[in-house]
């Protein structure tokens, strides 16, 4: 997972899939992200280098949304092919957070 920090924004980009086997790395670098909140108030996960993702990603996704709801941050998914926009629209995701191409 590459991190960005840059005009009052964090974006996330995925560089391997969203899968139980990758999501416990992830957690531990979001703890360090969590640490740095006063640097960003809009979190963006980009999807775009994701091609798979598993019920252990779509929980990661919906787990980062609800941290970043509490930490009073925006957050949005970017990138996401269609096959993942459809399964957030099938899951009514879309209803959280926004998804742009």
């Amino acid at each position: 997972m590459e991190r960005i920090f840059e005009n009052n924004q964090l974006t996330l980009i995925m560089t391997e899939g969203l899968t139980a086997n990758k999501i416990p790395e992830y957690n531990q670098q979001l703890e360090s992200l969590l640490l740095e909140q006063d640097h960003y108030q809009k979190c963006i996960l980009n999807l775009s280098q994701t091609n798979n993702i598993d019920s252990t990603g779509v929980t990661f996704v919906i787990s980062l949304y609800k941290k970043m709801k509490s930490l009073e941050k925006e957050f949005s998914v970017a990138g996401a092919s269609h096959e993942i926009q459809d399964l957030f629209h099938l899951m009514k995701l879309d209803q959280f957070f926004s998804l742009t191409e």
